[in-house]
């Protein structure tokens, strides 16, 4: 009986000592999977695709996700790891001080000390971004019907002020 005892005393002993190890594992785990590659497209809430163009819109964000990734990791070489931490530091700061907007923006870059050398080519990744965005969202309005395309959110662009008749 006392054998007995300490044989499930032992075991016991051994599942608590392993259960922290395997919950980090774990964590390893899903650690490891690390980001997905963007979208190219995302489908917008309100439209329901067939199975046929869901597998049509996979294609277009396999073709175009390498691309975005390759803007992406330009653009990360393009500040400093030092200027990373005083812009997420500015940007805390302005989100605990309610600021929103140009204002937000204004302070973040302003704290990071972004040289105009830096801007004119985080501008010109921008742009390469957004082409590759507008050419899979080209692609993607392709494959829609009618109905879908009318439930699509208008872009929000710049909006042009109407002149007034006189």
């Amino acid at each position: 009986m006392k054998r007995t005892l300490q044989g499930l005393l032992v075991l016991t002993l051994a599942v608590v000592l392993a259960m922290p190890a395997m919950a980090a594992e774990e964590k390893k785990k899903k650690k490891k999977k690390g980001r997905k590659a963007p979208a190219a497209v995302k489908v917008p809430k309100g439209i329901v695709l067939t199975a046929d163009q869901k597998t049509k819109v996979a294609a277009i964000n396999k073709e175009f996700a390498p691309k975005l990734v390759e803007v992406n990791k330009k653009a990360g070489t393009i500040i400093t790891a030092e200027q990373r931490k005083a812009r997420n530091a500015a940007a805390k700061k302005a989100k605990a001080d309610g600021v929103k907007g140009k204002a937000a923006r204004a302070a973040i870059n302003a704290a990071a000390k972004i040289t105009p050398e830096q801007k004119k080519k985080l501008a010109e990744l921008n742009k390469a971004r957004q082409a590759v965005i507008k050419a899979a969202r080209a692609k993607f309005v392709e494959i829609l019907t009618a109905e879908q395309k009318a439930k699509l959110p208008k872009p929000k662009g710049k909006k042009k002020k109407k002149k007034k008749d006189a």
